[in-house]
């Protein structure tokens, strides 16, 4: 007996869509800018 492989359920994964990457870069990078030095070194109990 011999496996063949179903092209509809295989573990490999899709290429990347380089529109939705870059979108999500864009929403990110408003959310959480690099530059904002209160969302890198937030501490919730200061001492």
């Amino acid at each position: 007996m011999t496996d063949r492989i179903d092209p509809e359920h295989t573990d490999v994964p899709a290429a990347p869509d380089p529109d939705l990457d870059e979108a999500l870069d864009e929403a990110l990078d408003d959310s959480f800018p690099a530059s904002d030095p209160v969302s890198i070194d937030r501490r919730e109990d200061p001492q």
